[in-house]
């Protein structure tokens, strides 16, 4: 991309501020391919993605599969009504939770004034007068004081200005509250909502996704406003509120994503019928466990494998450690452009110094940013702006080995985490000591570690390059570059986890191993599992394993094949895992169950 090329980004928000209404979505995306012109297989693919992460930030507000609108259009003139608690009244406060989705829900930037146009300071969790709230929010003790208001008082809340975003607050007192003018509102609002997060194909919704829809079209979005949206939904038993953000048809006990204290409380155990949920959850269990057995026991027959589950992952990880200690990978996407701004360029030739090296500064980042831009391809550069965190992670990879000979300031230096001189007398002295009274068994385990972690290392490399062969064999094929990198993505689950626990390469994987790894270690270790990516993994181990079977690599297929005619199977196995992690006061024992064999 030239330096002067528009972005997707700018781009689409650019066509943001041309419409005043509702607009087709495949219209928006010819648009952009108007002024940004792609010679992927299917170029509505990216602009899609960008609206589905960073939508509203740019502008667009989804209403449907196929339409979107403006935000800045579904947002003006738009009224909607908090209800303080008394808690907050007497501290002067209004959290911001009571404004979301309205006043953004991931950012919070906008004015809030009164019917004057007083504007309210907005408190963040450092200020000493929040922290009682517990939450950022807005300092209305002049506005409470001036208007008298009292607990059961509400504020109705109107958006003067979309952009900037400022609204307009309005205390209405609790006997002028015209209950007889809303409930029909009211009625249409829980039912639309509670509608649209069944059809949701994720456990939490975010409350934007749904919410902000709701309003944008309805015949009362600036009209008298009912109820607020969150005490219709805590009243309601068919949807709950999880953190005063996301949404969920599913009962979730006790669950608080960021330990937080919820402005809108969630509903009482003793309000859900946990004790018939999991009788539910486990009988849906036991009927997937005899499917499981009896697709085991056939393909046992067929002589694929020996009958006998492998439990080599089970010993990197217990029961207690499933919910507390799941693995994070570093987001790569923040590679992506405009994820950090430097204060100074980059010097072409200049290195981090030793005592300034904070891998966390923005400036830092930025640097090694460009620094990596200059040396990849122009292609891969374009590729890598417009990638998501798995695909960057694939596209800086190959790069790896270039990288280290011609830009070794990027990498962090070994000399740099060991001791300083003045410890190198002391650390000679205790070496020479370990040395002379011979190795211990601490030492030969580390020795042995060592080994096997050159073992996996090897197996990983040898994997690597036959899903480089895959990939290009793909492109071959007339594939386009995003489903080649889909399948390189989906083969490396696999690869790692044979590497990690059996020092193997793909060429020598099998049915147990491949058993052991999709419907045991993927729900349970990989980071964002979902049924839908476990399907892909299906896919893609079978498209290699047909290829190397092609390539005189391997001699025998038919144990992938088995695998991908399971592959619904094991995308039932991320969902129920899923929903107990997150709904089941029983997990431990649903857990042993929905893991059986591995768990034995």
């Amino acid at each position: 991309m030239t330096q002067n090329e528009p972005t997707i980004a700018s781009i689409l928000r650019h066509l943001a501020e041309e419409y005043d209404g509702p607009v087709e979505e495949r219209h928006v995306l010819t648009r952009v391919l108007e002024q940004r012109p792609s010679s992927a297989k299917n170029p509505y693919a990216t602009i899609r993605e960008r609206l589905r992460w960073d939508g509203l930030t740019l502008g667009w507000l989804r209403l449907s599969r196929s339409q979107l609108m403006p935000l800045r259009v579904a947002l003006q003139g738009l009224r909607f009504r908090c209800l303080p608690r008394a808690r907050d009244v007497a501290a002067g406060l209004l959290p911001i939770a009571h404004l979301q989705p309205f006043a953004g829900p991931r950012s919070g930037e906008c004015t809030l004034c009164d019917e004057r146009g007083v504007q309210m300071p907005y408190l963040d969790l450092d200020a000493e007068s929040a922290r009682e709230a517990a939450l950022p929010a807005f300092d209305l003790r002049a506005f409470y004081a001036r208007t008298a208001f009292r607990p059961g008082d509400s504020i109705v809340v109107t958006v003067a200005s979309a952009e900037p975003l400022v609204l307009r607050l309005e205390r209405e007192v609790s006997d002028e509250f015209r209950t007889g003018a809303v409930s029909a509102q009211d009625a249409e609002l829980i039912e639309a909502i509670v509608e649209r997060v069944r059809r949701a194909q994720t456990a939490l919704i975010p409350c934007d996704e749904i919410v902000l829809p709701i309003f944008a079209t309805a015949a009362w979005r600036s009209a008298y406003p009912g109820r607020p949206w969150q005490h219709l939904i805590i009243h309601d038993t068919r949807v709950q509120l999880v953190d005063d953000i996301f949404l969920t048809t599913q009962p979730i006990a006790s669950l608080h994503l960021f330990g937080s204290d919820e402005v809108f409380e969630p509903m009482s155990h003793a309000e859900y019928d946990y004790h018939s949920a999991d009788a539910a959850i486990l009988a849906e269990i036991e009927a997937l466990q005899r499917e499981l057995g009896h697709a085991r026991q056939l393909d046992a027959e067929a002589g694929l494998w020996s009958g006998q589950v492998q439990r080599a992952s089970a010993a990197y990880g217990t029961l207690d450690d499933d919910l507390a200690h799941r693995p994070f990978f570093g987001d790569l996407g923040e590679m992506a452009e405009g994820a950090w701004e430097a204060d100074e360029p980059w010097e072409a030739g200049a290195t981090f110094a030793e005592d300034e090296v904070d891998p966390g500064d923005p400036a830092v980042l930025q640097a090694a940013r460009n620094r990596l831009f200059e040396l990849i391809s122009p292609t891969d550069a374009d590729r890598l702006r417009q990638a998501r965190p798995e695909e960057a992670e694939l596209i800086i990879a190959s790069h790896l080995n270039m990288l280290l000979v011609r830009a070794p300031e990027l990498f962090p230096r070994i000399d740099l985490i060991l001791p300083d001189a003045a410890q190198h007398a002391s650390l000679d002295v205790a070496l020479t000591v370990d040395w002379q009274e011979g190795w211990d068994d601490d030492e030969e385990d580390d020795l042995d570690d060592e080994a096997e972690d050159e073992e996996s290392s090897d197996a990983f490399s040898a994997s690597s390059d036959l899903i480089g062969q895959f990939y290009d064999y793909l492109l071959e094929m007339g594939k386009s570059e995003a489903t080649a990198r889909i399948r390189g993505r989906a083969l490396s689950t696999y690869a790692d986890f044979l590497a990690s626990y059996y020092g193997r390469s793909l060429a020598e994987g099998d049915y147990a191993t491949l058993d052991e790894c999709l419907f045991y270690y993927y729900p349970r270790q990989v980071m964002n599992s979902s049924a839908r990516q476990v399907r892909e993994i299906c896919t893609a181990i079978k498209q290699l394993y047909a290829f190397l079977r092609q390539r005189g690599v391997i001699t025998d297929d038919r144990f992938a094949e088995a695998l991908w005619s399971r592959r619904g199977q094991a995308a039932r196995v991320v969902e129920i895992y899923e929903r107990i992690s997150r709904e089941s006061p029983s997990f431990e024992m649903l857990f042993e169950r929905l893991f059986q064999p591995y768990t034995e």
